[in-house]
Parts: C-alpha cells; structure tokens; sequence
C-alpha cells in the first residue's frame, strides 16, 4: 500500500516539475512605431529574465503590439482584447502618448496586470476605482514636485523665474508646489510660458536681468532656448538655471558651452538615482559613463528614463510571479479569459489581482536587482519613493541626492576647474567712499588706479584676504538703485547686479527691504542713522560796543541829554530850595554865610550814580528836590533793568534762532524747508514708516513747491549752504559727518533716528558671498575699519572750525561780546589818572616854588609819601599855598585839620593853631577879630 502511494506521489512530482520547466508565460507590450529602441529594451530584458534554456523553469515571452500617433481608444481596445485572448499575463505600456486609458479599463474589467513606465496625468478621485489593476514606475507627479521644491530651497533662493511649456499639460502638476510660491509671492517668483516655434527672445526679454531660473521642458527643445537666452545675458556667469526634466541628459548640451564663449551659466539638472551595479546588458545615462570619479565618453546611442524603468517594471513582474509560483503553484496558470466573457459578468483572473497586490507590496529594502533605486507604490499604484540625484549636465558628475524624507545629501566629487574671474564691482561716485584720482588722471592711468576712496580700500583689503581680482564700474546713472512701480525694472547699482553686468556693488548702499527682494547681501561693514545736515551761521566779530546794542544809538543820546538836563534842572530847584542851604560851620551859632551843596559836580554826581544803581553818600533835604530825586529814580531803575534784560535776550539770541532739535521740531514749523534724497533708503524709510512725526515730515517734503527732494547728497549740501538756513537735509550719519569736517559751516541737527546698515550687494546665491562676509568680519576684528574711516573722514588741510554750541545750553557771555565794558572801563581809569597826575605835577610845582626846592626834589618828596600807601596821615605845613587853602571848603578844611591832629603829641597840637592863625591872618586881614576868635576855638 505504502509502495503505492509513494509511486504516485513521485509520477505527480516528476509531472509538476515536468510541466513548470515548460510553463511558459504570455506578456504583452505597446509601443509606438518611433520606439524601436524601447521595444529593443524590451526584448533584451525578458531574454535576459529567461536566462539560458537550459536553466528555465518557465519562459517569459513577449507579445508586442504597435501602435500609431493616430490610433484611437477603438483601436487599442481590439488590440488589447486580442492579447488578453491569447492568455497574457500583464500588459505593459503604452507610453504618455497615448491619449486614452482604455487599456488600464480593460485590464481592470479582466483582471490583467497593468505596467506603466511612463509619466502619466494625476488620476481623480473618481477615475481610481477604474484603475486598481495598474501600477506606474514613473514617480508621481505630487512626490517630484515636492522634491523640485526642496531642492531649490536648499539652493537658498528666495527670488526666482519659473519657466514650463503651456503646451505640455503635465507639466503644472509636476511644478504645483513651486507655483504655489508665486501665490504667496508674486513679486519673488514669476511665471512664464513658452510654445513651441515661438519667438523666446520675447520671453527671455520679460525677465531680463533674472539670475535664477526653474526651467522645465522637453530635452529638444532645451538647446534652442538656451541659445535664444544668451542675448538678454541668462547664460553669463554666476546665473543658476535649474532643469526639472528627468531626461535632460539627452540633450548635448556640452556642445553648447563649448561653441559658445559667453555661456558661463550654472545648470544643475534632476534625474532618478540608479543603483551603482548596473545590468551587463545596460548602460548609463546619455553618452558618457562616470565610474570612480572618472568621466569617460560612450559611442552607444543614448539611453534614457524609460528604458531602465522598463528593465525595473519587467523585474518588478518577473519577482512577483515567482513569489505567487512558490506560495500558490497550483493556481499560478496562464489566464483562460476573454473581453467578452468579461464583460458578459464572468469572473476575472484572481490570480492577476493577487500579482497586483505582490507588486504594490515590494518595498525599498527589496528593491534588489532593479536599475532605479527606492522603489515603493501606494495603493493607487502610484510610485511614491524614489531618489532624485541633482547633477551638473555638462559632465555628468553627480552633486547631490534628494531621498523621500526630504532630505538632501552632498556627493563628495571634485569639482570643476573654473576660468579666472575677475568681479566687476558696481559702485557710484560720493567722496568719500568713491571719487576720482586727480594725480591718476593727471598721469593718465587707468583702471583702479583712476579711484579713491573709502569703497577702494575697502574691496582691496578684502581682496587680499578672500583672494580675487576685482574691476571697478561707476554706474552711469548715479543712482543706488530703486526700482520703477510701472515697469518692475531696477536702475542704479541694483539694476547692474540684476542685468548680470556687476558680480557685486559697494559705495554708502543701505540694506532695505525693498532691495532685499531683488539682491543679497554681505554683512555689514558700517552701522549708522538719520540725522538733520543744518547751515551754521558763520563767525562775526562783535563791535566794541556790543555793550550797548541793548539800546539803541537815540536811546543812548536821550539817556545822556536827560543826565546833563537833569543835572541842570536839580541844581536850579536845589538853589532855590532853602532848606539845602546850610550852616557851613555847625559850631558858629551865627554864621555870615550859609553854603549850598548841590553845585553841578554833586547834583551830576548824585544824578549819575543813581542811573547806574551804585547809591551816593550826600542826599537832598528838600521836599522839592526830593521829589525830583524819586522821579529820577524811577526812571534810572527802568533804564538799567531794561539794559539788563535786552542784554540778557541779546545774549540768547542764537539758542532763540535754533529752536529745532530733532525731526518733530523741524515738521511743527514751516518757515524752514527740508528734503532728502528722492527713492533712497530714508526716502523709503519716512515713506513705507507708520509713525506720525514720520508720515508728517514725508507729507510736507510731498508738498514742498518748488520739489525738497534732491538726486544725491551733494546737491542736497549745496542747497543746505546756499539758502543759508532756510533748509535742512536729512541724510546718513557717516555722510553727514564726512561733510561736517569738510565744511565748518554746516552742522548737525538732533539725535540720529532710523538705525540702518551699509553692506556689499551680491546676486541671489552668490558663492562669494560666505567669503565676503568673512573678510569683513576679520576686517573688523583687526580695527581696520575703523582706521579706514578715520583716514576718510578726517580732513587734514581743513583749519580747525570752532566747537559747536550745544543748543540746549545758556550761552555764556563771552569776553568777545562784553569787551566795549572792559575797554570803557580801562579808557575812564585813564583818564583819571592823566587828571591827577596832571594836578599832582601842578602841585609838586608849586611845592618846589614856596619851598624853594629843585622840581625833582619835591617830586621825589611828594612821590614817596603818595607810595607810602600804609600812611594815610599828612600834615599841613605853613608853607601850604593859600590859593589851596582858599580853594578848599571851610568844612572839608576843619576835617583835614581835625584828621591831622589825630595821633599827634602836645607839642605838635600846639604848633599847629599857631600855623593856622598865621595862615589865617596873612591872609584874611580884612577880616574882624570876631571871625578870627571864632577860627582860633575852632582849631
């Protein structure tokens, strides 16, 4: 029985394998008569799945239909029903130039595995369910546009064109996330379409001057439009344009560079990333192999995209069947179905619906044999992994890879060997960053060496350090750059950047915003403000009698009239007063004669002392003549408190004329006119500004008639010292200080408001840029910039202008102002002097004649005791002239007498009465005796 039962077993087993090694499965393929080369690809890669004859276990054999551009859904639908009636097993193809799904239709009714390898339009929602027996090698459309979009993130570009075929339907959905950018940035991404056989100058003019560009186009068309660009400068160096078509290694674009000087453009393109083992039978991309770094021409015909995706899809069926062969050999037979029978309500193949799932399910890890790497569908059969290698299309060397997660790693390859570059730099002339030579123009150089200036030192500093040859280009406009609102265009030292004539631009240029969308830039190598450029008022020499500018010339004229007239008039009412009529012997109870005091010296004594507030030891008795003291009085005290506060307002005269201190002190007047420059950054900076003291100043320069804008800022210092005070200019910090030591007559106004930055401007994604910024920063750290300023900005021929008067603070007055005081003072002391010693000669004289001395011997007597200053005592000899004593009041000669006989002995005080009364007699004899008892008790 046993026996039995194994010989059975053994006659299945030999039968089974029997009828596997000669099982033999149908496949079919569609190809279009212009795909030779596919449907050579084709064949090799079953052949090669087949293997030997000798070691098949079961055979592949391909079925192939063809089809023409003109063939409908009617036509393919009759060739499909014919291969599923001869029993393939999956259908492969066609092509994206097929019009119509009614394959996948068909092989979804039956049952049959559907293989696309082409790219294919994104299914709809409700076209899913009609497809679920087809798969597609090609990436998904969703899954390589998000990769477009981190690629060109990691490139750092914030501002870039985008630029598709309008003919080529597919290409929105596979640009969708970077058009999605345009909608949010309009003004940084911008869109353009081309058609085939248009005239793409007009295109490439539309975005002259753009320096990034995501191109995305068929590889023959790829030629021709980058031949049309290089007349708007596209092609020129440091321009980047990225190709988004897989099989942009179709096209020569070696050629291309090698025929044309000028092109110079940075082109990296995007390909699927192959496993590095390629099949025997394969060959890489295009006509040139790299292998270890090393690149090396192919004489075979092209290969592309499609034919390894071909060799994956074939691989991917040929895996599949064999696992279901291991798990399900029973069951894994030729499909017996018809379209018919089908569509009539019969059952499909389940077998291929398990085959679809089995190729749905390979994963990356098992990605094993095939020719692109990362391959992964989602239940919709749509590949959604994948690795995307950016190159440099010119030699094919590899730069980088993009895998599913996002993420992009750097190849280690070497790079290319770049042509000498020598930078033009885009500048304008300003001292002092940028000025002409004049001892270069004089000795006719040319080049760099016409120019000066603190830009010049600057770029040669950093020269030195980052390792560059460099060219200096003075714009022609003067201008630093802004851009027109009509036609988008920029002008100036921006603009030469955009349109590719300048690799990068440097004079007093300001970090904005608006210039922060068109180009990039260094780090800064100078920080400063805004701040208000004002006329100062030239140093005058003061009169000498700036004293007396308080009044005025009548003024001074009336005060002295009514001094003299009031000395007049004070004596005739003081004559006539009796009560200032005195005794001028208090002790003579009976006198003969009464005395007056208030002669003219007095009355023009008391009258000047009051005026000048100094106050007089003699004062009237009358009631008249007082009463005309106090009238005096209150005008010498309006006078001098007049004098005092016109002096004072005199004085303060110039912190009254510079009542403006800052922005809000200049925009609450309109007597004072002020500007900037028109479209710079504090042009921008009070226009774009939301504050109100901003808006205001922007408001009033607006409606300025004639225009307070000006086109650069040496205009606008001109106009500052021409109008002479009656307008301000509002510029940089750094500039303002610059004019400021050149020009004694300017000053500056306030605290500095609008903190900004100047920096080297560079194209988007520069290279240069990382080595400029570090050159700066070195710079810096070493104190060079500062010495570079200091170099530039200190005039050393200019004479030293006098320190500036801080507004706030109360001038003092000066000895400038005051002088006329001191110089009076000094002429009155003068005078003095010359009266007394004039009278002190007169009297020496005398001396030396009653004495019968020599003139010297009494002046040498006389001299002594006036410098004997300790001794305030001086005795009256009898030798004293009479005329001195006759000129000498009665009561002033009592006193002298009473002073000298302080201190004195007996002896000496009996002398002395007895020299008196000789005096007296000798010289009053006419006088009574009773006088003379009276003189003799007095003494």
């Amino acid at each position: 029985m046993w026996r039995r039962i194994v010989l059975l077993c053994c006659m299945w087993s030999a039968f089974f394998v029997h009828h596997s090694q000669e099982q033999q499965i149908n496949i079919g393929a569609f190809f279009y008569d212009d795909e030779l080369e596919l449907e050579k690809e084709f064949m090799e890669v079953v052949n090669a799945i087949n293997g030997p004859e000798s070691d098949q276990t079961l055979r592949f054999y391909p079925l192939i239909k063809r089809l023409k551009p003109e063939d409908g859904s009617v036509t393919m639908q009759e060739q499909v029903c014919d291969l599923i009636d001869n029993g393939v097993a999956a259908i492969f193809g066609p092509s994206s130039k097929a019009a119509s799904d009614i394959i996948a239709l068909v092989c979804n009714n039956t049952g049959i595995p559907h293989i696309e390898f082409d790219v294919a339009d994104e299914e709809l929602l409700e076209e899913k369910p009609n497809h679920q027996m087809t798969l597609n090698l090609y990436p998904s459309q969703v899954i390589l546009s998000k990769a477009y979009a981190d690629i060109v993130q990691n490139f750092g570009w914030r501002k870039f064109t985008i630029v598709y075929d309008a003919d080529d339907v597919k290409a929105a959905a596979r640009l969708q996330d970077l058009l999605q950018l345009r909608e949010v940035h309009n003004d940084v991404v911008r869109v353009r379409k081309f058609q085939k056989d248009d005239d793409y100058r007009v295109m490439w003019k539309s975005i002259r001057g753009e320096r990034r560009v995501v191109l995305d186009c068929a590889p023959g068309m790829l030629v021709e439009l980058l031949n049309a660009s290089s007349e708007f400068g596209l092609t020129g160096q440091f321009n980047h344009i990225f190709l988004t078509n897989l099989e942009t290694y179709t096209d020569r674009l070696e050629e291309l560079a090698a025929d044309n000087e000028t092109f110079a453009v940075n082109i990296t393109a995007a390909r699927l990333l192959l496993n590095p083992e390629p099949p025997a039978y394969s060959q890489p991309y295009g006509y040139i192999i790299q292998k270890d770094n090393i690149v090396f021409e192919s004489n075979e015909s092209p290969r592309t995209l499609l034919h390894d995706l071909i060799h994956d899809a074939l691989q991917l069926f040929a895996q599949s069947w064999r696992n279901a062969s291991f798990f399900y050999p029973d069951r894994m037979a030729v499909p017996r179905i018809t379209c018919d029978f089908a569509a009539s309500g019969g059952r499909t193949w389940a077998m291929g619906r398990y085959l679809t799932r089995l190729m749905k399910g390979t994963s990356a890890a098992s990605s094993i044999g095939f020719r692109t790497s990362s391959l992964q569908f989602d239940d919709d059969g749509q590949r959604i992994t994948f690795n995307i290698e950016v190159y440099d299309p010119l030699d094919g060397i590899g730069i980088a890879v993009w895998d599913p997660r996002g993420q992009i790693t750097q190849l280690n390859v070497n790079t290319k060997v770049q042509k000498k570059i020598i930078y033009r730099v885009a500048t304008r002339i300003g001292p002092p960053y940028f000025s002409y030579n004049n001892t270069a123009m004089e000795m006719n150089l040319t080049g760099n060496a016409l120019y000066q200036g603190y830009a010049v030192d600057l770029i040669d500093s950093i020269s030195r350090i980052a390792g560059f040859e460099y060219l200096f280009v003075p714009v022609a406009d003067q201008q630093y750059g802004k851009q027109d609102k009509d036609t988008k265009q920029w002008n100036g030292i921006i603009g030469e950047i955009i349109n590719n004539d300048a690799h990068m631009g440097i004079c007093d240029l300001t970090i904005t915003q608006a210039r922060r969308t068109a180009v990039d830039f260094t780090v800064p190598f100078m920080q400063l403000g805004v701040s208000i450029l004002a006329y100062k008022s030239p140093h005058e020499d003061k009169p000498l009698d700036a004293y007396l500018q308080p009044f005025g010339g009548e003024v001074w004229i009336w005060i002295l009239i009514s001094v003299f007239v009031v000395t007049f008039l004070k004596t005739i009412v003081a004559r006539i007063a009796q009560m200032d009529w005195e005794n001028p012997h208090p002790c003579n109870p009976d006198p003969e004669v009464v005395e007056n005091m208030w002669h003219i010296h007095n009355t023009g004594w008391l009258s000047v002392a009051s005026i000048m507030t100094a106050g007089c030891d003699i004062l009237p008795k009358s009631p008249q003549v007082r009463m005309f003291e106090a009238t005096w009085w209150i005008f010498a005290i309006i006078i001098a408190n007049s004098y005092t506060a016109n002096l004072a307002a005199f004085l303060t005269n110039s912190k009254m004329e510079g009542s403006i201190g800052n922005l809000k002190d200049l925009s609450g007047q309109k007597k004072i006119k002020f500007g900037t420059i028109y479209g710079g950054s504090t042009y921008n900076l009070l226009a774009d500004s939301n504050e109100t003291v901003y808006r205001l100043a922007f408001n009033l320069m607006n409606n300025d008639d004639p225009s307070a804008y000006t086109k650069d800022n040496l205009e606008g210092v001109e106009r500052v010292k021409k109008n002479r005070g009656d307008y301000m200019f509002l510029m940089e910090t750094t500039t303002l200080e610059y004019h400021r030591e050149q020009h004694c007559d300017l000053r500056s106004v306030g605290e500095k408001f609008g903190e900004k930055h100047y920096a080297i401007a560079v194209p988007f994604g520069a290279e240069y840029r990382s080595n400029l910024s570090v050159a700066i920063l070195k710079l810096s750290e070493r104190g060079h910039l500062f010495h570079l300023k200091q170099k530039w900005w200190k005039n050393p021929d200019k004479e030293e202008c006098k320190e500036e008067v801080d507004p706030d603070a109360t001038p003092d007055m000066t000895f400038e102002e005051l002088r006329g005081i001191f110089y009076t003072l000094y002429v009155g002391i003068l005078i003095a002097f010359l009266i007394g010693i004039t009278e002190f000669l007169l009297y020496v004289q005398q001396v030396a004649l009653e004495e019968k001395l020599t003139f010297k011997t009494a002046f040498n007597k006389e001299i002594i005791f006036v410098l004997c200053v300790w001794n305030n005592k001086k005795p009256i000899v009898s030798r004293t002239p009479v005329s001195s004593l006759r000129t000498t009041p009665r009561r002033s000669l009592d006193k002298s007498l009473e002073r000298t006989a302080v201190g004195r002995s007996s002896e000496e005080m009996r002398e002395i009465p007895q020299r008196s009364v000789s005096g007296s007699g000798s010289s009053s004899e006419t006088k009574n005796a009773k006088v003379q008892r009276h003189e003799e008790a007095r003494v």
